[in-house]
């Protein structure tokens, strides 16, 4: 996973677009230029408590200048967290200036003064008292950054099958070019699939007032049976999304109704992500008796999430849907009216 400092990452996710309507109206923006104040406060910042002992927080804009977030002790999921210690947070913007201060408890409601933090220009200075086990000095510093997936814009290799790469359609049923050369949510592939290697690459808007799964929602159905959860799951845990449907199994890059990702790689809204996924399709024997499942290994933004996953015959939220993983099925890019793009799609089948 590539950091850099967000001065340059702006540059980079600069698009000129206008905000796009959700199905639940809940405004949606698809540009850094048209989402307001509150979004170069919202994202990643990574650094120390104490000078020595390594952190990463995670800022959640919910609209009206207010935040939530997550304190990671040793760095960022996928990047240094030691996958078991964190603490929750909330702020308030005013102007220049985003204040936070801990929170814990029942649905997080009560203040927890060991963490009281600052944000202006990008730099975030305080004090976390939580890791004075590990420090004498609880001063933490941290800067905004913006992490960029290691396979982001990677090439098809020679002998890949490309699905998008900007230029046309011709691939898909449905497909409609938006934004500058992007694919929308909504098309299936007129080919047929069933061994494969597929990369994809996706941005989800931000919608700051948006709430679970209504919060940039769309999925990659493989052979249109499995829903790898495509969704604005930034920041989320057990703890804080405790009450909202769907919020384990519902995470980006989680398998719908299924299971979760092994750790939550989503990167905050419009940073473009990859999802590198290895599909073996299942096989059966001569009477049609399933003979070995189909498996799956993804990895989101370059980091595991599924390792050989064994899938069951049918998805889980079908009653009626005869086995049929052996075959081969399309590809498709759920519509769920929100402004999801897709971009440098490609295969290689196996």
């Amino acid at each position: 996973m590539k950091i850099s400092l967000v001065a340059m990452a702006t540059l980079a996710l600069a698009h000129i677009s206008i905000p796009l309507p959700a199905a639940d109206k809940l405004p949606a923006f698809n540009s850094i230029r048209t989402a307001g104040p509150d979004f170069s406060v919202q994202g990643e910042y990574v650094g120390t408590v104490g000078g020595t002992h390594p952190i990463g927080i995670q800022v959640i804009a919910l609209g009206g200048a207010k935040f939530e977030g997550i304190i990671h002790g040793g760095g960022l999921p996928g990047a240094g967290w030691d996958g078991n210690t964190r603490f929750y947070l909330r702020g308030k913007r005013e102007g220049g200036t985003t204040r936070l201060e801990g929170v814990h408890g029942e649905r997080l409601r009560f203040v927890n003064r060991n963490f009281e933090a600052v944000i202006q220009d990008g730099q975030l200075s305080g004090r976390a008292l939580m890791f004075l086990n590990h420090v004498k000095d609880p001063t933490c510093r941290c800067r905004r950054v913006v992490r960029t997936s290691p396979t982001l814009s990677e090439k098809p290799p020679t002998g890949a099958v490309v699905l998008f790469d900007g230029s046309s359609t011709d691939a898909w049923t449905g497909g409609r070019i938006v934004d500058n050369r992007l694919l929308a949510e909504g098309p299936r592939t007129k080919r047929l699939l069933r061994n494969y290697h597929l990369h994809l690459e996706f941005r989800t808007p931000f919608m700051p007032t948006a709430r679970g799964m209504q919060r940039g929602n769309s999925g990659v159905y493989l052979q249109e049976l499995w829903e790898v959860q495509v969704i604005d799951s930034f920041g989320w845990t057990t703890e804080n999304q405790k009450y909202e449907r769907l919020s384990h199994v519902g995470r980006c890059g989680g398998m719908h109704e299924l299971v979760m990702p092994e750790v939550n790689m989503c990167l905050p809204p419009l940073s473009w992500q990859t999802f590198d996924i290895d599909h073996t399709a299942a096989t059966v024997d001569d009477n049609g008796r399933p003979k070995t499942p189909a498996i799956l290994s993804i990895r989101h933004n370059g980091v595991v999430i599924h390792d050989r996953l064994i899938l069951p015959p049918t998805p889980a939220s079908a009653k009626t849907l005869p086995h049929r993983n052996h075959l081969p099925g399309r590809l498709y890019l759920q519509q769920h009216g929100n402004p999801v793009r897709y971009r440098n799609i490609w295969i290689v089948e196996r």
